[in-house]
């Protein structure tokens, strides 16, 4: 797991997540691992939402004006769980251009894959019975996916290309077990 500068020697997980940047490696840790994000309002008022959902477009969060990110809570379920991380970009240490990270669960068996970098928000995938089928989870991306992000550092086109790819390399190495 790489991140640049600035996660390493001066920003926070929280302020990481509150940029809510596509390719913000926190965005990706959290939301891959269920995380819960605790919301203080002004008014006193506590919410608690899932890290996958915090971020809602490039930029854009769930805080309301004077609300502030108090903490983000990974489910120890989670941090055992079985895991597969892909990612891609244009450099070696360059920014993001897709990130997929998959997750079994050791109990249930639930498989979990989570899009970000490509996409202006998280995707979120569940699979309760089990790791998907390679067509069962194209179908999932193709449903789920909003808007392919389109910068500098990749094309919409170019992301919408290597998702699902990332995606069945780590669905794969889910179902083998092996990493």
């Amino acid at each position: 797991f790489l991140a640049s500068f600035k996660i390493w020697n001066e920003a926070t997980v929280g302020g990481n997540l509150c940029l809510a940047l596509p390719a913000g490696p926190m965005t990706s840790l959290t939301a891959s691992l269920d995380g819960i994000c605790t919301i203080w309002n002004p008014h006193g008022e506590v919410i608690r939402v899932p890290a996958s959902r915090f971020v809602v477009g490039h930029g854009r969060n769930v805080l309301r004006d004077g609300a502030l990110l108090r903490s983000v809570t990974l489910p120890e379920r989670a941090l055992r769980s079985r895991t597969a991380f892909r990612q891609v970009s244009r450099s070696r240490l360059g920014r993001s251009a897709a990130v997929v990270t998959g997750r079994r669960d050791p109990d249930s068996g639930e498989t979990v894959i989570t899009v970000t970098a490509s996409v202006t928000r998280p995707v979120q995938l569940r699979f309760p019975h089990g790791v998907p089928s390679a067509p069962e989870l194209t179908v999932a991306i193709d449903e789920a996916a909003p808007p392919y992000f389109d910068d500098p550092h990749g094309t919409s086109a170019w992301r919408a290309h290597l998702t699902p790819l990332l995606a069945e390399q780590a669905r794969a190495e889910l179902e083998s077990g092996r990493p």
